[in-house]
């Protein structure tokens, strides 16, 4: 076999390349050093949720395991929302209601999932984002002499990853809402309605879900884990822009 013939351009696009990728190098490095917190920041609120989920899988296990379970059949029909019928034509609603056009009241009420046959699995989902931001600190701590593809990419890893780690956190106090004030108050008015047509009623007192259909009743006890105040951490606003090769109308990273 010949030895390959060197090619003064195949040279001179190495060394083309070569400068935006020192660059991306520093601004990466930047990126890290400024952001790095944000990951901190993320694994923290992971680990107080984690308890969480824990505590909203065993109430849906145990309302899937209850005759409370035959409430979602009458709230997926509503989409999940609770409607009260009233006679005031004001425009004003109580709280937590809302006036639809009509005239009547409703509230959407949250956490309905937790009576659904299948949970979104977000222990699951916490753990595994939880892995991936300690994966991301490790390769942070140990990036000085690296020039790796993770090292090259932390700044996409800090950016999704604590976004992710957000919405996550977001849809878990979602399901935390099914517990809180608000629904609290309109569940009491909803099973009050005289006028709803069903035999239906679903209260909260004393972190106790009470669930009541003609002779069905259950009583399911509330962990105080599940209503545990979470924090949503911030993130960073912007992602980095790196510097690209051009090569006519393409670009691609060097």
């Amino acid at each position: 076999m010949r030895d390959r013939i060197a090619d003064p351009y195949d040279a001179q696009m190495r060394t083309y390349r070569e400068h935006p990728r020192s660059l991306n190098r520093r601004l990466v490095e930047d990126y890290v050093r400024d952001h790095s917190e944000y990951v901190e920041l993320a694994i923290e609120a992971l680990a107080q949720a984690a308890p969480v989920t824990l505590a909203l899988v065993q109430f849906h296990k145990a309302i899937r395991r209850s005759p409370a379970r035959n409430f979602w059949p009458f709230i997926r029909k509503t989409k999940g929302v609770l409607f009260v019928r009233s006679a005031d034509t004001g425009r004003d609603s109580p709280w937590p209601w809302q006036r639809t056009k009509t005239g009547n009241m409703r509230y959407a009420l949250p956490g309905v999932l937790l009576f659904s046959p299948w949970l979104p699995n977000v222990r699951r989902d916490v753990r595994n984002r939880t892995i991936e931001l300690q994966r991301t600190r490790a390769h942070i701590r140990s990036m000085a002499g690296q020039d790796d593809v993770w090292s090259q990419n932390l700044h996409w890893f800090i950016f999704y990853g604590t976004r992710r780690a957000r919405w996550l956190l977001e849809e878990v106090k979602v399901l935390q809402g099914i517990a809180g004030p608000e629904s609290i108050a309109a569940l009491d008015r909803w099973s009050d309605d005289p006028l709803r047509g069903s035999n239906i009623t679903l209260r909260i007192s004393r972190n106790t879900l009470v669930y009541r259909d003609g002779p069905e009743h259950c009583e399911i006890d509330i962990s105080a884990a599940l209503t545990k105040p979470l924090s949503i951490p911030s993130t960073p606003d912007r992602d980095l822009k790196l510097h690209l090769v051009r090569a006519g109308r393409q670009s691609y990273s060097p």
